[in-house]
C-alpha cells in the first residue's frame, strides 16, 4: 500500500480515513475524495482547476456513475471483467434469496392489517 508523509497505509480504508481527516470537505463529496486520493496517495500531478468548476463537475461525476448503473441494469454494456460479473451474479442471487425469505413475512403483515 501507499506511503504518504511517512505514514504507511495497510488498506484503502486507512487511506480514506487519512484523507477524510486531512480534507473534511471530502466527507461530503466523493469526487473530491477521489481527486485528493489520486493526488496524495497515488502522487499524480493533476491539473489545477478553479474550485467552482470542480464543484460543478462533482455532481456530473455522480450522474455519470448512476447513468452507467442504469444502462447496465438494462443489460446493456455489461462489464467484461469476470470478477465483476461473478460478484454481481452472487449479489443478485443473495437478493433473490432474501426476497424469498421475506415473502412469508410480508404476507403475514398484510393479513394482520
Amino acid at each position: 500500500m501507499a506511503n504518504v508523509g511517512g505514514k504507511k497505509f495497510k488498506s484503502t480504508t486507512e487511506e480514506v480515513e487519512y484523507l477524510l481527516s486531512k480534507y473534511p470537505e471530502a466527507k461530503n463529496n466523493d469526487f473530491y475524495l477521489q481527486w485528493v486520493w489520486l493526488k496524495d496517495i497515488e502522487g499524480l500531478e493533476l491539473p489545477d482547476m478553479p474550485w467552482q468548476r470542480f464543484q460543478q463537475l462533482a455532481g456530473k461525476m455522480g450522474s455519470i456513475r448512476r447513468a452507467r448503473q442504469k444502462v447496465q441494469s438494462m443489460g446493456k454494456h455489461l462489464p467484461s471483467d469476470e470478477k465483476i460479473l461473478q460478484r454481481r451474479k452472487r449479489w443478485r442471487n443473495i437478493r433473490l434469496q432474501e426476497r424469498k425469505l421475506l415473502e412469508p413475512l410480508s404476507a403475514k403483515s398484510k393479513a394482520n392489517a
